[in-house]
């Protein structure tokens, strides 16, 4: 599995409302999935373990079936309308980064 990953810095103005009220239902929701993406999540970054201070606010994640799922997205025409809206709710640059899933479990808690 391939992860593109969107890291907005905490130090930068990020419009909440406008993002989860209009790019996500309007743009990302939807249309990431058709474009090739098999799924999405948000999460709030709130703290760090020992307490010092965190470099982003929110991370964006967007997962992928396979490299090539990937690039499809990636040459989608579509694109080009995504990256335009960042605008309205975020004024600076994202960290981005391509990852890969090398392992995973998931289980049954133990008893």
């Amino acid at each position: 599995m391939i992860i593109l990953t969107f890291c907005y810095k905490r130090d930068i103005g990020f419009d909440e409302n406008y993002y989860f009220n209009s790019h996500l239902p309007n743009m990302s929701m939807k249309t990431v999935l058709e474009m090739g993406a098999s799924k999405y999540e948000v999460k709030k970054v709130l703290s760090s373990a020992d307490g010092s201070p965190v470099p982003y606010s929110f991370i964006f994640h967007l997962y992928f079936e396979s490299k090539e799922a990937l690039e499809t997205f990636i040459n989608d025409p579509r694109i080009k309308a995504l990256q335009e809206d960042v605008s309205n709710y975020y004024i600076g640059e994202q960290d981005i980064f391509i990852e890969e899933i090398v392992t995973s479990f998931t289980g049954e808690p133990l008893n």
